[in-house]
């Protein structure tokens, strides 16, 4: 395949799969490539090679005669996902090299720095800086392949996040604090437990959320 088509398919599966992950294309509704292809400056072949691309990674569903659709969020997804998260990450935890006490001024520094973007109302800043912290304590594993695992999942497990934020307030700072309390006394397994706490919070949490307000998930 030519370099310059290449870089347009790319380009292409990097703008939809971040419009998705954002929620600018809401799940369960359709894709128009025409518009896709406008947007992204090119034509209507890269976009159908990225539209299959996101087929296979699960963020689109195609229908025969109805075309492509954002999928939509569920709880049997939120379900599958998160148990696949949870194995990853607490064993990542566990498994991580003792921080030293730069590291966790810098994982404290993340969390104040959280705090203040969330008191903004500056929710995508916030979910920056939950990333940076996460990856911060899971790249101490030196586990390349575990953390491309990871990765792969936080790609998905963004929708939910997103949605998670009409739900969790303070507590997700909480939960992050007892984290880094229990690395801070070197206790591995300590940190293990709270990271499996705070991550089954979000699914109980959005659970409630799907139960309640069964449109909350078709909302950006």
């Amino acid at each position: 395949m030519p370099e310059g088509h290449d870089s347009s398919v790319e380009a292409v599966l990097k703008f939809t799969r971040q419009a998705i992950v954002d929620g600018r294309f809401a799940p369960d509704t359709k894709l128009i490539p025409r518009q896709i292809a406008a947007e992204c400056g090119v034509s209507f072949i890269p976009v159908r090679e990225a539209l299959r691309v996101l087929v296979s990674e699960g963020f689109v569903t195609f229908f025969h005669n109805r075309g492509a659709w954002v999928t939509p969020l569920s709880i049997t997804d939120l379900e599958d996902l998160y148990a696949i998260r949870i194995e990853l990450e607490t064993e990542a935890v566990r498994r991580a090299s003792p921080l030293s006490e730069a590291d966790i001024n810098r994982l404290t520094n993340l969390l104040d720095s959280a705090d203040r973007a969330s008191a903004r109302g500056d929710r995508k800043r916030v979910l920056a800086l939950n990333r940076d912290f996460h990856f911060f304590i899971y790249e101490k594993t030196q586990s390349p392949r575990r953390l491309r695992l990871i990765e792969q999942m936080w790609q998905h497990a963004e929708r939910y996040q997103r949605l998670s934020l009409n739900y969790r307030h303070d507590a997700a700072d909480e939960e992050h604090r007892n984290i880094v309390t229990a690395l801070a006394k070197d206790d591995s397994r300590g940190a293990a437990r709270a990271m499996r706490t705070h991550l089954e919070t979000t699914v109980d949490l959005i659970r409630v959320a799907f139960t309640s307000a069964p449109l909350a998930h078709s909302q950006g």
